[in-house]
């Protein structure tokens, strides 16, 4: 039996399992809530070992939401990402 045939017969035998989605927060608020299409991403931003969430949008603002030691998926309110300039990054799409 071909590979792919093998890898969609193992498929067809076994029923995908989801947890149900769980609202991320920054701080009292809903992570990239009011913000046309946000796309979050997880890096350390700040090099302290901890995941970070990065926030584009459609208009081009980037945020960022620094984590918590010690709380994973928990992180503090969204503040614009700056660039080493100090100023803040817009990707300005409109």
């Amino acid at each position: 039996m071909p590979i792919l045939l093998s890898f969609a017969f193992i498929l067809a035998q076994q029923t995908p399992a989801f947890a149900p989605p769980v609202q991320i927060h920054a701080g009292d608020k809903v992570l990239g809530v009011s913000r046309m299409y946000p796309s979050p991403e997880f890096h350390d931003v700040n090099h302290d070992g901890i995941l970070d969430a990065i926030i584009g949008d459609l208009p081009g603002r980037v945020t960022v939401a620094y984590g918590k030691k010690g709380q994973p998926l928990t992180f503090e309110k969204e503040v614009p990402l700056k660039a080493t300039d100090g100023k803040q990054l817009d990707f300005g799409n409109w």
